[in-house]
């Protein structure tokens, strides 16, 4: 049998003195409140959006926030306050593209994001991930008279792409592997690639295929502009959450599967890209799944 050592009297005045501290550190007080905490204390709510990814996230002339995802980020944030019992709940706004969203929630400044956020694995050691809200694929945009009509023809081309985005991950090795030597430029947002493009800086800008065409719509001169459906990436959107959060995650895939159960994601969907639009069936089928029963 191992013997049991005693600590002797000055180990035990010093356990006696460490005591205090290691009780508070392992008490629910001294531990990192969750967002749901925090959101019911300030009363208020930090979102960070996509201000410049019409139909899926922008700011209108007003400088309010709409969208497809803004809209879903809605009534995520009135299930929040209906599930905090609050009679009124504050929303702030931050504005930021994909890295930067992603960073605000990581660091504490935002609460949720919502925009055209990729989920991947890489992400997901920064922040967590409610469930998938929108699938999307890869697309370039051109001039229509630039004689660009397959990623082959982009060689000696300059293409912008927003750095650290999954566009610009997924692209970059297609690229090299096919032997194409486009000149890939930074860009702060699709809106600036496409002015960058009509401006004669770029050839072509790499970038989720729908927001690409509400640049085009945005631009008012659709005639002017041709879209390659290039295929090099499947962009499954979701929401960023902090991490290891899972009350306040729960509460936000409540809230979407409501909206996605009742049908009103239709109603969402019908507003943004239009009646005669209708979901892609690998987009029904994410509603199906996600719209679970309570």
């Amino acid at each position: 049998m191992r013997a049991v050592r005693s600590p002797g009297a000055a180990g035990l005045a010093a356990a006696l003195a460490l005591a205090p501290l290691l009780a508070a550190a392992a008490s629910p007080a001294a531990a990192d409140t969750g967002a749901l905490d925090r959101i019911k204390a300030a009363q208020a709510i930090n979102v960070a959006y996509d201000p410049n990814a019409y139909p899926i996230a922008f700011k209108d002339a007003d400088g309010a926030p709409r969208g497809y995802s803004v809209d879903l980020c809605r009534r995520i944030i009135a299930g929040v306050q209906r599930a905090l019992d609050l009679d009124a709940l504050e929303v702030a706004w931050i504005e930021g593209n994909t890295p930067k969203r992603v960073a605000a929630v990581a660091n504490g400044e935002a609460d949720l994001e919502c925009g055209t956020t990729t989920m991947t694995l890489a992400r997901q050691r920064q922040v967590d991930f409610a469930n998938v809200v929108f699938v999307e694929s890869g697309g370039i945009l051109t001039k229509s008279d630039s004689g660009i009509r397959a990623l082959e023809d982009l060689g000696g081309k300059r293409l912008g792409v927003v750095p650290e985005t999954t566009t610009e991950r997924r692209l970059r090795p297609i690229l090299k592997e096919r032997l194409i030597n486009a000149e890939l430029r930074p860009i702060r947002n699709a809106r600036d690639g496409r002015e960058q493009l009509q401006a004669g800086e770029l050839d072509a800008v790499a970038g989720d295929r729908l927001v690409l065409i509400g640049q085009v719509a945005a631009g008012g001169n659709a005639q002017d502009f041709a879209i390659l459906d290039a295929d090099f990436s499947v962009e499954p959107y979701a929401f960023a959450v902090p991490r290891n959060d899972a009350d306040f995650r729960l509460v936000v895939n409540t809230a979407l599967a409501q909206i996605y159960r009742t049908g009103e994601v239709d109603r969402i969907f019908e507003r943004w890209f239009g009646e005669s639009s209708e979901p892609t069936a690998l987009l029904e089928t994410v509603y199906f799944i996600y719209g679970f029963a309570d």
